[in-house]
């Protein structure tokens, strides 16, 4: 029987932001976020955990990977990780174990993936409007590393990554997709909020359809002045296999982690 791990139960609303209110320390409870938020943090140090959240009457269940040793309130760098396809739980586990979980155990990284909303759109068409409320909650189990997630998404997760960042630019350190694309005129409008954002885009040779549509990004970035690379893997499909393990994926985020050090 899969073990896990429930450190907190968050109370509602205004109930809960009069706690923080009251209390003068409610962030000292992991969990505890003022706002429309109940939620467990679930953790397995080493291992996938499931977990589940609910935001405005937003049901979103989610999985998280932490390193071994973790305790609530460590830093550590987190990847706010989007799933492809529609978004479901199942998927949204499966990408999580086979290309996140190996290599972020392994270099110390936290890991949360949330699929779309039960019912509700996918992340990158209207559900995206939850994830600062999200990122307030993350934050009072978790400080990430240089005070912003990274985050990442294959697909509609590359999209879902784009639609995301285009919100709460000023909360990422660093964005990587394989592949995706701003999808939305809003967020192709806010690429110029990127600029010192590192971006990385793969997308598969193969993928005729996803590849213009990338380039064009790259070239808005580009002129902007933005850290940017977009490699088109030869020989691949739309859903890069020489990625799924996760090992090129994580030697970028190491990369530009390291970068954001020095510039910090």
């Amino acid at each position: 029987m899969r073990r896990m791990r429930l450190l907190a139960l968050l109370a509602v609303g205004v109930i809960a932001t009069a706690a923080c209110s009251s209390s003068g320390g409610a962030n000292e409870q992991p969990g505890v976020v003022a706002g429309a938020v109940t939620a467990n943090v679930a953790f397995e140090p080493g291992a996938v955990a499931e977990g589940q959240l609910v935001i405005d009457g937003n049901t979103v269940d989610y999985v998280t990977v932490a390193p071994v040793g973790f305790s609530p309130g460590d830093t550590a760098p987190v990847l706010l990780a989007f799933p492809p396809g529609g978004q479901d739980f199942g998927l949204t586990r499966s990408i999580v174990e086979q290309t996140y979980q190996t290599e972020a155990t392994g270099r110390g990284w936290v890991v949360f993936s949330p699929a779309a909303p039960v019912g509700g759109p996918l992340w990158y068409d209207g559900s995206e409007t939850l994830i600062p409320a999200i990122l307030d909650w993350i934050e009072t189990w978790v400080e990430p590393e240089g005070g912003s997630v990274n985050i990442a998404g294959v697909s509609n997760g590359g999209l879902s990554t784009f639609a995301v960042a285009a919100l709460v630019p000023d909360r990422v350190q660093s964005l990587l997709v394989f592949p995706g694309f701003p999808r939305s005129a809003e967020a192709r409008d806010a690429l110029s909020e990127l600029v010192d954002v590192p971006v990385r885009m793969f997308v598969g040779g193969d993928d005729t359809a996803w590849i213009d549509p990338m380039r064009s990004a790259f070239d808005t970035l580009t002129e902007l002045g933005g850290d940017v690379t977009f490699e088109i893997v030869a020989d691949e499909g739309h859903i890069i296999d020489s990625l799924r393990d996760g090992v090129r994926v994580f030697d970028e985020l190491d990369a530009n982690r390291s970068t954001a050090d020095e510039d910090g």
